[in-house]
């Protein structure tokens, strides 16, 4: 694996990383194109909720390790 790169991952913003995360696995899975392409709409119309402030971003830590 090139560790220059997963630095360079590793600096983006939290949503662009999810984004990023989301397409990898996407390109991994044998899905249908027609699905595949609603997957990328859907993971964009997300990041601009986001960019936009309709929606916002939950830390996955804080979520699973409250007591």
């Amino acid at each position: 694996m090139d560790k220059g790169l997963f630095e360079k991952v590793l600096q983006m913003p939290p949503n662009e990383r999810l984004t990023f995360a989301e397409l990898i696995l996407a390109s991994l899975e044998n899905e249908d194109e027609q699905i595949r392409q609603s997957w990328i709409h859907e993971v964009r119309d997300r990041m601009k909720a986001v960019r936009e402030g309709e929606a916002r971003l939950l830390d996955f830590e804080s979520l699973y390790n409250e007591d």
